[in-house]
């Protein structure tokens, strides 16, 4: 009998435990993420391929809850789907500053101060952008994310 009602028990704790991972973030304390996607053009005709767009939170307990940033790398189409805890998971609802980085290849390689060609972080050479469009401080572009909305966003550079 006490080993029927250890196991049972046991058996209730598991199936708990099973149920509060599968249901996303349960219990974690990290907010669901809502699919977010967009697209990222350079004068309004030429996709921004490998830039690097950043969702900075307005509300700074969201960074601390999600351990970062949401982003996300340009495809060569220009389109982008934003990254929080999972490839292409989207990001928590909120509001956000956005900031996109883009950088050309290094002239000299061998002279490079990062890793294997590319400047420390391996983001590569110069910025092809405005400053403008990478300073978290003073965002260029403003993004909601919503649950039940369709979250694309075109963001257009120079």
């Amino acid at each position: 009998m006490f080993l029927s009602v250890r196991l049972t028990t046991f058996a209730g704790l598991l199936a708990a435990a099973t149920l509060a991972s599968a249901s996303g973030c349960a219990g974690s304390g990290k907010p669901p993420t809502v699919p977010a996607t967009g697209k990222v053009m350079f004068k309004k005709t030429t996709p921004a391929v490998d830039a690097l767009v950043v969702f900075h939170p307005a509300d700074p307990t969201v960074e601390k809850r999600i351990g970062g940033k949401p982003f996300a790398k340009v495809k060569a189409d220009g389109t982008f789907a934003m990254t929080t805890f999972a490839p292409d998971d989207g990001a928590p609802e909120g509001d956000y500053g956005v900031t996109i980085e883009w950088r050309g290849k290094p002239k000299d390689s061998k002279n490079s101060l990062g890793i294997e060609g590319g400047a420390v972080g391996g983001t590569g050479g110069l910025s092809l952008l405005n400053p403008k469009f990478s300073d978290p401080k003073n965002p260029a572009f403003k993004a909601t994310v919503k649950k039940g909305e369709k979250n694309e966003f075109v963001f257009e550079v120079e």
